[in-house]
């Protein structure tokens, strides 16, 4: 499968030094290092200050980001050692006519010429050089040895007759200088011979014929097999400047030249101890005379190969190389590769600085793209270097596997083990599908320019690749990733497919290709699922796969919120459910709602007992207690719940609503009474509004503000003493219009529809929650009506009248009304989040307009 390729052909790039891409890569990993513990708040005072901002949204800190990743993408680049066209034998040539723009040589195909050279040096005779001294020295070893043999027998023959011992220490002497042992019956034999005066007879003939034997042999020459490591049929003999080719048949081995000469001798002598003596001198003098040179056999196989011509012939200047539409033969692409070499040697300084300046802005153009799209619409991520720096790793993991693929330079489809859709599964989980799909084309275009611009590699990666981002864009247990493996297998197999029958593909190709595509979709679930885990933890990255482990019941905090403050846990669990359904209205992060709504007043386990939903007496403790410390108290779940949910590692996301659910809101309650006992000594008091004020900060996103109004709108209907859906229809809209009002949404994203759409969701919640019940006969009797002795004072039947509504709002004086009654104005749930109480006993008897949270 062959497509043209745009700016180089897919060639693996020459190795260099690799020392730079290791200190980007160290580079990296410390910045990740110093962003990831800057946002833990690990670092002794939280690094506020580098570079002259924050870290988080540090402007170098970006820029940084960017160009170590488009270096370290540019540098993973084929070598610019190619033509700008693609070729390959069988291919049609769809460029314009090539015209040689100046001469050049031919040059053979590697392989083709490293066979001719391996055949040439097969061809190389061995070297052996001949040793006239050594047959010399041989020759003169043996007569030595004769003349010792015939002096010991000599000596042995008169110490017997003279029984002198200097003859026998002679005797001694001579037989310890041979470099061989005779036996008793071979000196007997001498010993004997010469004492009858046959020394100079038969004996001595064949004692003197081994000279002349051994000169014969030398003659014709023995080799030396020792280091001969391969056979061959004929040897180079040298002598001074001459060189012979001789045939190895011709000489002797030194097991062939004894054998010969033992043949002889026991041809001309039948006597076995004889023989016996011959042949113990042959083999002690005996050496090879055709030496084994390694020193010149080195060099003969240099010069053969350096014999070995490299090039096939030239391209003249002005020859035409091919037209366009021929087809590309064996004899072309040789050409053409030629052309490619010459072409980098010509200049090769000033095409490689213009083709790695090319690769750059290519790269560069990539990513601009990318970041471009994240800068317009995903604000929050291009103002968080960490994540910055996790799509940055996410992309280098990618262009690592491009690179490798290519490097390894296998036969097999390694190209389908670059591990896309993985990267497009962790985008879409740690982020949202449509970054997903960006990053997804970004790393498409990014591995086809690393493997030479391959349209193929392209497409088959960002199929699968979406297709995998699909199948996790709304996953809700961490076992939905390996789901993904059929889409990403069905991404290959039909862009593999349709590709390869285009270009007309064998059966066999195709099968190859589907089952590394196979083993991609198998391996990318694994890889996510585990690198999911890693950055979750190392960037502290909150996935909706974390969000809904957080809404496990059983999780720490919700288990310690339910049995310490069962009132709270279940007035969060009503939040929850309420800010869920109003996120999935206007398209926000449901989940996050949910699980915000879980937590948001889990500060309240430190003092339960102060707000009126986990209270189980009459009596409450803000009766003893001023307005301004009622207040703090209040305040201070705020500040405590912040710490706890540090403490258990909360994510920041969740975290967030702890403090922004509130917004800067009064604790209008309390101000009212603090205001009324100052009024009463205007000389000792001095209320200040900010003191009742939560310290915020307002909703920064629409979760946190859809939980603010939950929590508003879910305290002020339970308020409402005789439900209709008209009351609690005006009720939801007087407290999101007051919330509104007051200026709490403002730095929130939620538009007026929004706002319709979240009232919405919250009345079909909500008069779900309060519909009508049957009254069954034994409920029809009235019970008992327990008044209350102060404001945090709850009845048992926990329902407030008509009448206490409107004494409550207009200070203690009940007006009748001939139209239904507005909705009680909304009670700060932060204070008392049961309002079931209308009047508060004062310090001087009278009764105070319930204005505080939870109160009324």
């Amino acid at each position: 499968m062959e497509y043209r390729c745009l700016l180089i052909n897919c060639q693996p790039r020459s190795r260099r030094p690799s020392f730079l891409l290791y200190s980007l890569l160290l580079s990296q990993l410390l910045l990740i290092f110093v962003v990831n513990m800057n946002a833990k708040g690990n670092i002794s005072g939280r690094i506020s200050s580098i570079f002259g901002g924050e870290i988080r949204d540090n402007r170098i800190v970006k820029i940084l980001i960017a160009i170590v990743l488009v270096i370290i993408t540019t540098m993973m680049f084929p070598h610019p050692e190619s033509i700008d066209y693609s070729y390959n034998i069988g291919a049609v040539w769809a460029d314009k006519d090539l015209i040689a723009p100046f001469s050049f040589p031919v040059y053979k195909d590697l392989r083709q010429y490293e066979k001719e050279q391996l055949a040439a040096v097969r061809n190389v005779y061995p070297v052996f050089e001949r040793r006239d001294v050594i047959a010399q020295q041989r020759l003169d070893s043996a007569r030595m040895i004769i003349q010792s043999l015939r002096l010991a027998a000599n000596k042995r023959l008169l110490w017997k007759k003279r029984h002198d011992s200097q003859d026998s220490l002679a005797f001694a002497e001579i037989t310890h200088s041979l470099p061989f042992s005779l036996s008793p019956d071979e000196w007997m034999f001498l010993i004997q011979s010469s004492s009858r005066g046959a020394i100079s007879g038969k004996t001595d003939t064949v004692l003197g014929e081994i000279p002349t034997s051994l000169s014969d042999i030398y003659h014709v020459g023995i080799l030396d097999q020792a280091d001969l490591k391969q056979p061959h049929s004929y040897f180079a003999l040298r002598k001074g400047m001459m060189e012979e080719i001789i045939p190895f048949e011709k000489v002797y081995t030194l097991e062939d030249a004894v054998g010969v000469l033992s043949s002889r001798f026991s041809v001309a002598n039948g006597n076995p101890p004889e023989h016996a003596i011959a042949l113990k001198i042959i083999r002690a003098v005996l050496a090879p005379n055709f030496v084994y040179n390694q020193v010149e056999m080195n060099r003969a196989i240099q010069l053969a190969e350096e014999n070995v011509p490299r090039t096939l012939g030239f391209v003249l200047e002005k020859e035409h190389v091919i037209s366009k539409d021929d087809r590309i033969t064996e004899e072309v692409k040789l050409k053409l590769d030629s052309f490619r070499k010459a072409k980098a040697e010509r200049g090769s300084e000033y095409i490689e600085w213009r083709h790695w300046t090319g690769i750059f802005l290519h790269v560069t153009l990539i990513m601009s793209l990318f970041g471009l799209y994240v800068f317009l619409f995903r604000k929050k991520i291009f103002h968080d270097n960490g994540k910055l720096t996790l799509i940055a790793l996410l992309i280098l993991m990618e262009i690592g596997f491009a690179y490798l693929s290519l490097t390894l330079n296998l036969t097999v489809p390694t190209q389908y083990l670059i591990f896309v859709p993985a990267a497009s599964m962790l985008f879409a989980i740690i982020f949202d599908s449509r970054v997903a799909f960006y990053g997804t084309v970004t790393i498409a275009f990014l591995i086809a320019g690393i493997r030479g611009n391959d349209y193929v590699i392209a497409l088959t990666s960002l199929v699968p690749g979406a297709l995998g981002a699909y199948s996790v864009r709304d996953i809700r247990n961490r076992t939905q990733i390996f789901r993904s493996l059929i889409f990403i297998f069905l991404g290959y197999a039909v862009a593999i497919v349709a590709l390869s029958l285009e270009e007309f593909e064998s059966f066999s190709a195709i099968s190859t290709q589907l089952t590394f595509a196979l083993a991609n979709a198998v391996i990318s679930p694994v890889l996510t699922y585990g690198l999911l885990i890693f950055f979750e933890h190392v960037f502290n990255v909150t996935t909706d796969l974390t969000l809904l482990e957080l809404s496990d019941f059983n999780q720490p905090l919700l288990r310690q919120l339910s049995e310490k403050a069962p009132g709270t846990f279940h007035h969060s669990m009503t939040i929850g459910n309420l800010a869920e359904a109003a996120a999935e209205a206007i398209a926000a992060n449901s989940i996050l709602a949910r699980v915000g709504g879980y937590y948001h007043d889990i500060g309240k386990m430190g003092k339960p007992e102060y707000f009126v939903e986990n209270q189980t007496g009459v009596h409450s403790r803000h009766n003893r207690l001023k307005p301004r410390m009622s207040a703090l108290i209040i305040q201070s779940h705020v500040k405590d719940g912040i710490e706890l949910a540090r403490e258990h590692e909360l994510p920041e996301k969740i975290i967030d609503f702890i403090p922004q659910h509130h917004g800067t809101t009064l604790i209008s309650f309390f101000y009212d009474k603090a205001l009324k006992q100052a009024a009463k000594r205007p000389d000792k008091a001095n209320v200040q509004e900010e003191d009742f004020r939560y310290p915020g900060p307002k909703p920064q996103t629409k979760e946190t503000g859809i939980v603010m109004l939950a929590d508003s709108v879910e305290a002020s209907t339970r308020a409402i003493t005789e439900m209709t859906p008209q009351k609690l229809e005006q009720s939801i809209d007087s407290m999101i219009k007051q919330r509104f009002s007051e200026g709490q949404l403002d730095e929130c994203d939620l538009t007026l529809r929004d706002l319709t759409k979240i009232k919405e969701a919250f009345e079909k919640i909500l008069l779900g929650i309060h519909h009508h019940r049957i009254t069954y006969p034994e409920q029809a009797v009235e019970a008992p009506t327990v008044q209350p002795t102060n404001a945090l004072e709850t009845p048992s039947t926990g329902v407030v009248s008509a009448e206490q509504v409107k004494q409550a709002r207009h200070g203690g004086q009940v007006e009748t009304m001939e139209t239904p009654p507005v909705p009680p104005p909304e009670p700060q749930p932060e204070i008392v989040d049961n309002p079931t109480s209308n009047t508060v006993e004062s310090e001087g008897g009278e009764q105070d307009p319930p204005q505080a949270d939870g109160v009324v």
